[in-house]
């Protein structure tokens, strides 16, 4: 299974920052109906690459636990109900391809886990600069 355009669409909460209108004053979270129905269909696709790359690197060993990691980032900056369905689509993601094969011991292999764990590194960092950023 080819990672490489999954890793091309990784970031789901950047989705929404480059979607999404100027929020207003005073609106506490981002939520789903911010995008247009394009970029929603985009988002779910992330989620779908989220779901191969985290499937990826668990079978060769290195679990990135993604959903833990961003439902912590997205606390009070993505609507509880957003986060949800969002995770909802993720498991079911995750479970469609359990049975998938990787290879990670060859070189490739290799270079794919580290440009995996590169992508997730950058969208951690791109999701925690959108939900610091003052609203």
């Amino acid at each position: 299974m080819q990672l490489r355009p999954a890793l091309a669409v990784l970031g789901v909460a950047a989705t929404l920052a480059m979607a999404t209108p100027a929020r207003a004053e005073g609106q506490q979270a981002y939520h789903l109906g911010m995008l247009p129905e394009t970029y929603r269909g985009q988002l779910m696709q992330r989620v779908d690459s989220y779901a191969l790359v985290e499937t990826f690197l668990k079978a060769c060993g290195r679990p990135p636990a993604l959903e833990s990691r961003l439902r912590r980032l997205v606390r009070g900056c993505i609507e509880p109900a957003t986060v949800n369905m969002l995770a909802q689509h993720y498991r079911r993601a995750l479970a469609a391809r359990a049975h998938h094969r990787w290879d990670c011991v060859s070189a490739s292999g290799r270079q794919m886990i580290a440009r995996s764990e590169d992508a997730i590194r950058l969208t951690v960092a791109d999701v925690t600069r959108l939900c610091q950023t003052p609203r």
